[in-house]
């Protein structure tokens, strides 16, 4: 087990961090207060389980036997948009409500996960 996640260390730390965003919007229900008619939508349950099940994506992916490319690209695929939509959700929470929200280090994570997703490994013994 800890071989591979010595493999995917990217990956492994990219899942931790995945599922305790989820946890952290799993807990927190006022998190997101804008855009105002679908704040009660975002601070629903199912988002931050959207994060959490995201994570255990990759982190099974880690540990799974035969690391399948399509399925790596499907979940970092995934978790870019997930970051994307926090990013920018977040950025237009600071710029029309003037309360700062943690948009920039959510950016630099979205980059984390295109960088990753632009370094792995697109091939696989079971793609043709």
């Amino acid at each position: 087990m800890l071989n591979k996640i010595r493999d995917h260390p990217t990956h492994a730390a990219l899942a931790i961090g995945m599922v305790a965003i989820g946890l952290f919007l799993l807990i927190n229900n006022h998190y997101f207060i804008w855009p105002p008619h679908y704040s009660d939508w975002l601070n629903d349950d199912v988002v931050g389980f959207l994060f959490i099940v995201d994570g255990i994506g990759i982190g099974g992916w880690v540990l799974w036997e035969e690391q399948l490319a399509v399925i790596n690209r499907l979940l970092l695929t995934t978790t870019s948009f997930l970051m994307s939509f926090l990013t920018i959700l977040q950025l237009l929470t600071s710029i029309s409500t003037g309360i700062y929200t943690s948009w920039i280090s959510n950016s630099i994570i979205t980059a984390f996960v295109l960088i990753l997703a632009r370094r792995s490994d697109s091939r696989d013994s079971s793609d043709n």
